[in-house]
């Protein structure tokens, strides 16, 4: 009797155990999938299953014909997501604790959130329509390319550890870099503002691109 019950928890074990595995993961956006599925279905049963999006670090889908960005967030382990050159209105990203560098240029997007991303260093939106950013718990963005979109505004404040920003060709009127002490360039060109509309802060070796000399 004793092995029979072992026996059948070992099997109920196993079974759920094969059944995590085999945990086939849900695409909101098809061609999102069927990039993926070219490159990281291991197995090759026609899907991509939990463990196998779980192994995934670098994820390069350019021009995949994307429309929806909801799908990264399945790839919990990425260090480094590029969507660039795909069609995605909006775009929000949170809790990927690995994502180190993420691009999304050339992809009209017109809203952008970052939330919880606490290793992202590097993030490129360039080429878009951007009209509004948001970035909330990113501390350690490095980097920061946002030229060629409709900004008029950006609260960059909280990006402490900020060295380099490009936004040159928005619609910035004004811009506040009086709380980013490691900043080290700044490229502002294309854009309706003076100098004198640049909010300094202590530091003072600041390099400046885009004022006429």
């Amino acid at each position: 009797m004793m092995k029979i019950k072992i026996f059948v928890t070992l099997s109920l074990i196993i079974s759920g155990f094969s059944l995590l595995c085999a945990q086939k993961l849900n695409f909101k956006d098809k061609n999102f999938e069927k990039a993926v599925l070219e490159n990281f279905d291991v197995n090759k049963n026609g899907s991509l299953e939990k463990l196998e999006a779980d192994m995934v670090i670098n994820l390069f889908l350019v021009q995949k014909g994307i429309t929806a960005a909801d799908d990264v967030l399945l790839f919990s382990n990425a260090k480094m997501i590029i969507l660039d050159d795909n069609t995605i209105s909006e775009i929000s990203v949170k809790n990927l604790p690995h994502l180190e560098l993420f691009s999304c240029t050339g992809c009209k997007i017109a809203s952008f959130k970052a939330e919880g991303l606490k290793n992202l260093a590097s993030l490129y939106l360039d080429n878009n329509l951007l009209e509004n950013i948001w970035l909330l718990e990113t501390p350690k963005i490095d980097q920061l390319t946002l030229s060629l979109n409709q900004l008029k505004t950006i609260d960059i404040t909280s990006l402490k550890n900020l060295r380099k920003l490009n936004i040159e060709h928005n619609k910035i009127l004004k811009l506040d870099i009086s709380g980013n002490p490691a900043l080290q360039t700044l490229n502002v060109g294309g854009n309706p503002m003076k100098e004198a509309d640049i909010k300094k802060g202590m530091k003072t070796d600041i390099t400046i691109f885009g004022f006429e000399q």
